[in-house]
């Protein structure tokens, strides 16, 4: 378990001991009640991709605001502080929070990545992989049935 809650914007970690929301802001306060640093997340449509894991209590934002993409990583240091982050978060944000595995950061980071080269992704939930059809070009998991990658846009056999 963690030691504090943790706001992680662009891989720099900040404590935070209180989230709260107002409005469609998400905004994170240390222990003395001050903001943090960049402590306030718009929820709107600058939100590209939510994703989250309960397993290691985490919610990760990819946003794209005016061109700037940023990848926002919130983690609680109990179940009960996730799942009362969760539930205010997708409140405001008013759409679907994609459920991912322990590797959601990484994901995150793929989708920052292709957004800075134009291409924008589908994102979906974490799905079993066995279930999938592999990529024989670049090794990305496409739904099975899938005649081309998503990704590179290789014929898949």
């Amino acid at each position: 378990m963690l030691d504090s809650n943790y706001l992680i914007i662009n891989r720099n970690p900040q404590k935070f001991s209180k989230m709260k929301i107002a409005g469609r802001t998400a905004v994170f306060f240390d222990e003395g009640g001050k903001p943090v640093n960049y402590g306030v997340i718009a929820l709107d449509d600058s939100v590209y991709a939510a994703l989250c894991c309960e397993e290691v209590c985490n919610i990760t934002l990819v946003t794209n605001k005016s061109g700037i993409r940023n990848v926002v990583t919130i983690l609680w240091d109990t179940t009960e502080g996730y799942q009362e982050g969760y539930d205010q978060i997708s409140k405001a944000l008013n759409r679907h929070i994609s459920v991912q595995n322990k590797k959601l950061n990484r994901y995150a980071e793929a989708i920052a990545e292709k957004l800075a080269l134009g291409i924008r992704l589908r994102v979906t939930d974490v799905v079993d992989e066995a279930e999938m059809a592999i990529c024989p070009e670049c090794g990305m998991l496409n739904p099975a049935g899938s005649k081309y990658c998503l990704d590179c846009g290789a014929e898949i056999s």
